[in-house]
């Protein structure tokens, strides 16, 4: 962007630095915004076969099988998302389709367009009005979620599609804490 009047030696219009950018939404519990600055991006022609690790926020639209990793950070599953994992973050945002648990340190969040398969645990859960889901829900506060999972997986706990896991021979029984219905 030049000003009028602003020319450089050579007579041309000297170019002015271009504004800073903001992003549009923000990825929040009560939003319903998809990128929140400081965060990764999965998109929707993405297909990843493995584990996902990291250290910030993750916003996925494409395609994940295997674990989603991020117990200090916030994870989005967009509307395009497809999650065949396990996954575990400090807050989860489910608007597309999860097979596997869902573990949050804070809390998980069921958009109205959300499906979910798998069993949920945090502290504090929301479902939308419109989500779909199939599970158990376990509200109990903890410490770290992440470990309850991991020793649960290790002395036979459940995982998507195995004995154990969500089905019909599990509906909700019980519900410890408080369940939001949006």
């Amino acid at each position: 962007m030049w000003k009028r009047g602003e020319l450089d030696e050579s007579g041309e219009p000297m170019a002015q630095p271009a504004a800073p950018s903001t992003p549009t939404s923000a990825a929040s519990p009560t939003g319903s915004g998809m990128k929140r600055a400081g965060s990764a991006t999965i998109g929707p022609s993405i297909k990843i076969k493995g584990d996902v690790t990291g250290d910030e926020d993750l916003v996925i639209q494409g395609r994940i099988d295997g674990t989603v990793d991020l117990k200090k950070h916030n994870v989005t599953v967009g509307p395009e998302g497809r999650v065949k994992a396990n996954v575990f973050g400090r807050s989860v945002i489910v608007e597309g389709e999860v097979e596997g648990d869902l573990q949050g340190d804070e809390q998980i969040v069921l958009r109205r367009t959300a499906k979910v398969q798998g069993n949920i645990a945090a502290p504090r859960v929301t479902l939308e009005d419109g989500a779909t889901f199939r599970g158990g829900i376990d509200m109990q506060e903890r410490k770290n979620t992440h470990e309850v999972a991991a020793k649960a997986a290790a002395v036979g706990g459940t995982q998507p599609g195995k004995p154990g896991g969500p089905g019909p021979e599990k509906p909700v029984d019980k519900v410890h804490g408080e369940v939001t219905k949006v």
